[in-house]
C-alpha cells in the first residue's frame, strides 16, 4: 500500500470556504439518488470538511444526519456555520468508524477518498456501519477526468492526483472485494461556465485544489508561474470550467 500524501487542513481551513465553490443542486440530487436517501433515512458524511455539502444535503430531505472529519479546525468551521441543530458533528476517522454496526441507510463521501490511507479499511468500515440494503456513494474523479481540468497545466499537480486518487476500476473492485452489489459508476458533468481568468488565478494562488498544498512553497510559486502564462495563452480572459465528476455506487 503506497503512502497517500497528507493535506494539512489546520493550515487551509480558515480560508477553505472563500476559494471552494459551492455544491450544485445537481450533484446533491446525484448523490441522495444513487444513495437512495429517503425521509428519515440514517446518512453519514464522512470527511465532511467544513460542511459545505452537509449543509446543503439538509435542506433536500428531513434524514437523520451524522458528519465525520478528522480535522479538528475544518470541523468547528462547520459547526460554525450550522443553525439548525440537526447535525450530529463528530471527530473521527473514516478508517475507524465510531457508530455501531447496521446503523446507516447512507454513507457517502464528496471528493475524500484520495485523502485516505487505507481505503480497503475504510470501505470494510462503511460497509459494516450500513445496514442491509444500504448505499455507499463515493464522489470522486477518473484519471482521464483529472489530466483534463484547467489545473493540469500546473507542473506537477497531474501526476500527484493520478498517484493519491484510486482509478475507477481499482475503486469498483475493491468495494466488490468487501462485498459491496451493485458496484456500478455514474459521471456527472459539472459545467462552472465562464469565469474571469484572474478570478480563477486569484483561487490558484490561495490553493484551493488541496493537491497546490502539497508543493512546498518554492515549487508552488515557481510552478505559478509557468501556469499563469500557460493559462493567459490559452485561455485569454475567460476560462470555459468544466469538472467531470464520477459517482461509484454500490448496496450492502
Amino acid at each position: 500500500m503506497s503512502t497517500v500524501p497528507k493535506t494539512d487542513y489546520s493550515k487551509i481551513a480558515s480560508y477553505y470556504d472563500r476559494v471552494k465553490l459551492a455544491p450544485t443542486e445537481e450533484l446533491l440530487s446525484k448523490i441522495i439518488g444513487y444513495g437512495g436517501i429517503e425521509d428519515n433515512s440514517a446518512v453519514l458524511d464522512v470527511g465532511c470538511g467544513t460542511g459545505r455539502f452537509t449543509l446543503k444535503m439538509l435542506t433536500a430531505k428531513p434524514f437523520v444526519l451524522f458528519a465525520l472529519e478528522p480535522s479538528i479546525d475544518m470541523l468547528r468551521q462547520a459547526v460554525s456555520k450550522d443553525q439548525s441543530e440537526r447535525i450530529l458533528w463528530i471527530r473521527g476517522d473514516g478508517q475507524r468508524l465510531p457508530f455501531r454496526d447496521d446503523f446507516f441507510d447512507c454513507v457517502y463521501m464528496t471528493s475524500v477518498i484520495h485523502h485516505v490511507e487505507d481505503k480497503k479499511m475504510a470501505l470494510h468500515q462503511i460497509y459494516r456501519v450500513l445496514k442491509d440494503c444500504g448505499k455507499c456513494v463515493i464522489m470522486t474523479y477518473s484519471h482521464s477526468g483529472i489530466r483534463n481540468q484547467v489545473i493540469n497545466d500546473f507542473p506537477g499537480v497531474t501526476a500527484i492526483d493520478s498517484k493519491r486518487l484510486p482509478s475507477v476500476p481499482h475503486l469498483k473492485n475493491l468495494m466488490r472485494t468487501v462485498g459491496f452489489k451493485d458496484v456500478s459508476y455514474h459521471v456527472v458533468k459539472h459545467d462552472e461556465g465562464y469565469t474571469p481568468t484572474d478570478k480563477y488565478l486569484e483561487r490558484v494562488r490561495n490553493k484551493y485544489l488541496s493537491t497546490l498544498t502539497l508543493l512546498d512553497e518554492e515549487t508552488f510559486q515557481r510552478g505559478l508561474k509557468i501556469f499563469e502564462r500557460r493559462v493567459r495563452q490559452k485561455y485569454g480572459g475567460q476560462i470555459r470550467k468544466i469538472s467531470w465528476f464520477v459517482i461509484v455506487s454500490g448496496r450492502k
